[in-house]
């Protein structure tokens, strides 16, 4: 009998102390033997309940016998074991009783039933595939467990060459053999087919610029023989011819160091013999000193031009690219530059994010017209890893506007716009559709905003000339005259716009072009946008989809503003208000402005003059956040922060001659900028952390110089998933911080390690290790204690006949007794019940002679004799006397 639950050591004495209160209250009220048969059926009860919450298990022998084969096919199982493991089932299978209950699972990364648990079972091929990538005993074994019945004999016979590449097998066994499953181990393997495995390629951590970097390149093979390997570093291969030997062969070799930064070093054996080609290649990181790499992402092509060449004067290594570029590719940079570049997606935004807060990279945000609020930056991603709100709240510094809307009122605004790219004569009115729009549009300006309506057709005219916002009825009024016919001449009109907001008040300044692009002249439309954005003049178009999209969506670009593609008519009034609010909100200033000096910052030490800059992007600084320059009415130019382990910093204006001509003329602009790209460039590029990807676990290793004895290390892992984990590192030695962590599967693996000490003091360095195959390719030598330890409530070897023996704890069922317990218990108290209720029995009198020493109480006295008075006695008498007769 098996009590499977304590519990019941805690309610005995408070249910005992119950039944003896409650039995003392019940004695007066039913005759004492009936009181005694009642306090003995609640005793009953009580011990009954209690027994029932023990949850005895009644143990009730069993003579069945279930064994399930789980069979190993995964890729370091060679065609030899695996007749090996079928002759194995089918030697065990012809000795079985016919009674005696088998099946076999297969499994590798995944584990499948290939023929479920049966009695009399023949021999036969096992047909299930399975991923063979990896050798995930762990999960195999639950898996087995479940297919097992719940009594009798049970046990799981492990058919394989006892490699696994993930799990703990070793514990997963020792939870099957508290459940008395019984694990054997067969071992299996040995004949691998004929391969050339590439163990790996070690780099030092470091090299210098243009040195020769020794390489060691470890080959592993099951034969020997002639083999060719290929080396690519840095773009340049080299193609060797070695002599390959059974066992292990390591190939020195020398790469170039031509670029600074991380240096990828791929090998590839090519072998006539080798029968698995996921083996064949295997990667090595190792970082060239120099210049640090910089990473320079333009919004628009040609934005960041000044810039790179600046910080390329400045002896960095630029790179510009076009956009972020995926995390492989961004992770081999120590900084990026994003000039202009509007709000990411989340995906790109999670991948600075990582790029900065894990691996301690740095990253510099520069403005422009499609940057921070002007480039949707408020509440995404990368908002929140910059020091600055895209956002400001002072809409008191809100500047005031001058937009001219500027209608194409053309014939061909007369019919309805495209549909399905299929253009209709009739229908809705381009022209009606463009006045509901400026209605609208203009009445969201505030009384302090100048408006215009230009209509333009064969030539031009000014339905509302430029001024003070109109009242609703001279707007309405103004806007009847507008009436579609004529040709299209609109660069003439964008031109007379332009003539008008020429001597327009200093702000913002903005022209809305409503047109369906259908113009004669479409070549003469850039060189007048180029005219506008030289004047300061942003430029945004509302195009209706027909005519020269391009065109349209170009010179929107060139003079700063937005471009709309219309795809739906009834949709324009409503953009032509978003388009009049974005102008409006408190997103740009433009004027002439000149820098502050704000908080004492390393780029800002020693200067003493800056050139006027003529625009920014409003943004309101963050609350830890440390701002450098200031410009206008103290805002934030450039401001700077810690995000995780690297460094963010912002500029408000941008890096072109629009708003930072003056700064690109500048002596001090190279300098200036390679101090602010510096100022984010991760520490420890000369000291990187040792990283290797082999057995199956990433091993870091960092030498951190002479640190405080409190000190502690912390490693920051960038997964090939993308994910990040966090690896606590020991010191091995009085300089030395060491840690590791299972393989996640190939990628490349980018560590940032940062030891720090409690009197402030930190050391960090960024690396990287490239596993380059499936673990379950590097064909390891199986480890003999694994067996013993699977095998811990079985046996290691045994043999076919051996496979149905009875299990050390099975051939007994379990069986749950406390129903029954509580069902009798449940009986009990309805007996105490009708005995302390109803009355059954009577007291009778007490022996004569007894007296307190036997223990019954001594007879009650006689009563006193009556002694009655005479006149009653007469009385008495009489009455005895008629009663005999």
């Amino acid at each position: 009998m098996i009590l499977r639950s304590p519990w019941w050591l805690l309610a005995l004495p408070v249910v005992v102390l119950g039944v003896l209160v409650a039995a003392r209250r019940g004695r007066r009220s039913v005759p004492a033997q009936q009181h005694r048969w009642a306090v003995a059926a609640r005793v009953g009860m009580v011990a009954l309940l209690v027994a029932a919450m023990a949850q005895p298990v009644w143990a009730r022998p069993v003579d069945t016998h279930s064994t399930l084969f789980l069979v190993d096919r995964s890729a370091s199982v060679g065609p030899m074991a695996i007749e090996e493991q079928e002759a194995f089932i089918a030697d065990a299978l012809e000795q079985a009783r016919p009674d005696d209950r088998s099946g076999v699972m297969v499994f590798g990364a995944e584990a499948r039933v290939d023929t479920p648990l049966a009695a009399g079972r023949q021999p036969g091929p096992i047909r299930t595939q399975v991923d063979d990538s990896a050798t995930d005993l762990a999960t195999a074994l639950r898996a087995a467990a479940t297919l097992l019945p719940t009594e009798g004999s049970r046990r799981v016979v492990v058919l394989s060459d006892l490699v696994p590449t993930t799990g703990d097998a070793a514990a997963v066994a020792d939870e099957l053999a508290a459940e008395g499953i019984a694990v054997d181990v067969v071992m299996v393997g040995g004949d691998r087919s004929a391969d050339a495995v590439l163990d790996g390629v070690e780099a030092p951590a470091t090299a210098r610029r243009g040195d020769q970097v020794p390489v060691t390149i470890s080959v592993r093979s099951t034969d020997g023989g002639p083999a060719e390997l290929v080396v690519d570093a840095g773009g340049e291969q080299q193609r060797l011819a070695v002599e390959l030997e059974p066992g292990r062969n390591e190939i020195e070799v020398e790469v170039p160091a031509a670029q600074p930064g991380f240096m990828t070093v791929g090998a590839e054996v090519i072998a006539g013999f080798d029968t698995r080609p996921e083996n064949d290649r295997a990667v090595g990181l190792t970082r060239v000193l120099g210049p640090a790499r910089v990473a320079v992402v333009e919004g628009r092509a040609g934005e960041g031009s000044e810039l790179a060449d600046a910080l390329g004067a400045g002896n960095l290594a630029v790179d510009v690219l076009g956009g972020v570029p995926g995390a492989e590719t961004l992770l081999r940079y120590d900084a990026a530059v994003l000039v202009n570049v509007p709000a990411p997606t989340a995906d790109v935004s999670e991948t600075l994010r990582g790029f900065v807060e894990d691996l301690g990279r740095g990253l510099v945000v520069v403005g422009g017209d499609q940057a921070y609020g002007l480039g949707d930056y408020q509440d995404s991603a990368l908002e929140d890893l910059l020091p600055v709100q895209s956002s400001p709240d002072d809409l008191i510094r809100r500047q005031p506007v001058t937009e001219v809307l500027v209608i194409d009122t053309s014939g061909s605004m007369a019919a309805c716009h495209c549909r399905d790219e299929t253009f209709v004569e009739g229908g809705v009115n381009k022209t009606d559709i463009s006045r509901a729009g400026a209605e609208l549009a203009i009445e969201a300006l505030s009384s302090e905003d100048q408006v215009g309506v230009l209509a333009v057709s064969s030539g031009t005219r000014w339905v509302l000339p430029v001024g003070p916002r109109p009242d609703q009825t001279e707007v309405e009024a103004a806007l009847a005259t507008l009436s579609p016919q004529g040709d299209t001449e609109l660069a003439n009109g964008l031109m007379a716009a332009l003539e008008e907001l020429r001597d327009a008040p200093a702000g913002l300044r903005h022209i809305v072009l409503f047109t369906d692009g259908w113009d004669p002249n479409e070549a003469g439309l850039l060189p007048v946008a180029r005219q506008i954005a030289d004047a300061g003049i942003t430029l945004s178009v509302l195009g209706t989809g027909e005519g020269a999209g391009n065109t349209l969506q170009r010179i929107s670009e060139v003079g700063g503003g937005r471009y709309y593609p219309g795809t739906d008519l009834e949709a324009v009034p409503e953009v032509f208000v978003e388009e009049t609010l974005t102008v409006a909100r408190s997103l740009a200033s433009e004027g002439e402005f000149l820098p502050a000096l704000a908080a004492p910052s390393p780029v800002t030490d020693g200067l003493t003059r800056a050139p006027s800059l003529f625009g920014y992007v409003l943004t309101k600084a963050k609350a830890t956040a440390s701002t450098a320059l200031e410009v206008g009415p103290a805002d934030p130019l450039l401001s700077t922060w810690q995000r995780g382990l690297g460094r963010v910093t912002t500029w408000t204006s941008d890096a072109t001659s629009r708003w930072s001509s003056a700064w690109v003329e500048w002596d001090g602009y190279v300098t200036f900028w390679g101090d602010v790209v510096r100022q984010v460039l991760p520490a420890g590029l000369d000291t990187p952390p040792e990283v290797t990807a082999t057995g199956g676990r990433l091993q870091v290793s960092f030498d951190a110089g002479d640190v405080p004895l409190d000190a502690a290390g912390t490693a920051r892992v960038r997964l090939p998933d993308g994910e990040t984990a966090v690896v606590a590192l020991r010191r091995t030695d009085a300089t030395t911080f060491g840690g590791s962590l299972p393989l996640q599967g190939p990628g490349a693996y980018w560590v940032s390690v940062a030891v720090e000490s409690s009197d402030g003091g930190r050391v960090v360095g960024s690396s990287g290790a490239v596993s380059s195959y499936d673990e379950e390719f590097a064909f390891r030598e199986p480890d003999p204690g694994l067996a013993m330890a699977v095998a811990d409530d079985g046996r290691v070897d045994p043999g076919p006949s051996e496979a149905f023996d009875r299990a050390p704890a099975g051939g007994r069922a379990q069986v749950d007794t406390w129903p029954w317990l509580a069902a009798a218990a449940l009986v009990l108290f309805g007996l105490d019940v009708a005995l302390r209720r109803l009355v059954l029995t009577a007291d009778r009198p007490a022996p004569i002679g007894a007296t307190a020493a036997s223990g019954t109480s001594p007879p009650p006295p006689p009563p006193e004799p009556v002694v009655a008075e005479p006149s009653e006695k007469t009385t008495v008498d009489r009455l005895l006397r008629r009663r005999r007769r």
